[in-house]
């Protein structure tokens, strides 16, 4: 499943192709990787305030705006993604192990 898909950014696979792990522990699980996601937004938000506030003398609300939101659209599969995954490994004690 590619990382940055648009058109499948709720897919999560069933079960891990290598070892046969259980990506869905019950129901509706993911829903609690939105709180992952949103600190992700924050964070995304804040430092494209600072870059701009360091790069530019005095920004204009339309520069943040659209920064942010244009940054947020671009970055919007990858932090689901990994919301998914951080949430997976710290609520669903799920444990990587290389091979």
């Amino acid at each position: 499943m590619p990382v940055n898909s648009y058109r499948k950014l709720s897919d999560v696979n069933k079960s891990c192709s290598e070892c046969g792990a259980n990506f869905h522990a019950e129901p509706d699980f993911y829903y609690g990787a939105m709180y992952v996601s949103y600190g992700f937004s924050v964070a995304l938000v804040i430092t494209t305030m600072v870059a701009l506030n360091i790069l530019m003398d005095k920004p204009e609300l339309w520069m943040y705006l659209t920064t942010v939101g244009l940054s947020n659209i671009i970055l919007m599969p990858l932090m689901l993604r990994y919301s998914k995954v951080l949430y997976l490994y710290n609520v669903g004690k799920l444990k990587y192990r290389g091979y």
